[in-house]
């Protein structure tokens, strides 16, 4: 009897394209938001230093100030909470595909690639190693379709660089913004922090469309390689 072993294959490969879409439409939200944040930030500005050069500031002013803060606040939380889940589900996945793509030689496992997100002072490169593998692994264009092994002598894509770069630049900026307005007392001092939140959410707009490039391509990559991959297997099963 005669077994393709696309049809093995076939059967652990799982597309991560409808994850991707998930992933990139909830970042899509967000960068939504984030704009709407720096605009409303920008608001705040505003009426911070009216206050400050001597101006009086309504109680409507301040409470309707206040609540779209909240509002917009609250919005990203839960926003970049849900972004998270559905970007490490797409991690997990892409990264379980690779053994069905002939892909060995791997450093990580599926459960790892999301594990490191989560373990202190190794969260600030593992990550981006994880992400790295996965691109690499499953670009159609290193080597030969059933090479498994020629991905990891090639360098890592400026996209994955550039997506790193930009999640450490952005969550350091926001710790500084989170210690300005936790530490201040006075006007002065929230006018810097909405300063640097502004500063924050703009480079989290440009972050987010390099992840949703990202995650494109990567989940592009896996479908073209599954592609060239299966009607180049086969197996014989007496």
């Amino acid at each position: 009897m005669s077994i393709s072993a696309s049809t093995v294959i076939q059967d652990q490969f799982r597309s991560i394209n409808k994850v991707a879409n998930w992933v990139n439409g909830i970042f899509i939200l967000l960068a939504i938001l984030n704009i709407i944040a720096v605009i409303s930030g920008y608001a705040q500005a505003e009426l911070l230093n009216r206050a400050i050069g001597g101006e009086t500031i309504t109680v409507a002013e301040a409470t309707s100030n206040d609540s779209r803060q909240a509002l917009i606040g609250f919005g990203q939380t839960a926003l970049y909470v849900i972004a998270a889940i559905f970007f490490l589900i797409w991690i997990h996945r892409a990264h379980k595909n690779l053994t069905s793509l002939n892909v060995t030689d791997l450093r990580f496992t599926p459960g790892w690639a999301v594990g490191w997100f989560f373990v202190p002072i190794m969260s600030l490169f593992r990550p981006y190693q994880v992400v790295s593998e996965i691109n690499k692994a499953s670009d159609p264009n290193i080597g030969a379709p059933i090479d498994g092994i020629s991905w990891n002598n090639v360098a890592t894509s400026p996209i994955v660089g550039l997506w790193w770069a930009f999640f450490l630049i952005s969550n350091f900026i926001g710790q500084i913004a989170l210690r300005t307005i936790l530490s201040g007392e006075e006007l002065n001092d929230l006018l810097t922090s909405t300063n640097v939140y502004m500063v924050s959410d703009a480079i989290d707009v440009v972050g987010i469309i390099i992840t949703i490039l990202m995650v494109q391509r990567i989940s592009q990559y896996q479908e073209t390689k599954y592609s060239l991959v299966v009607p180049k297997s086969v197996v014989s099963v007496a």
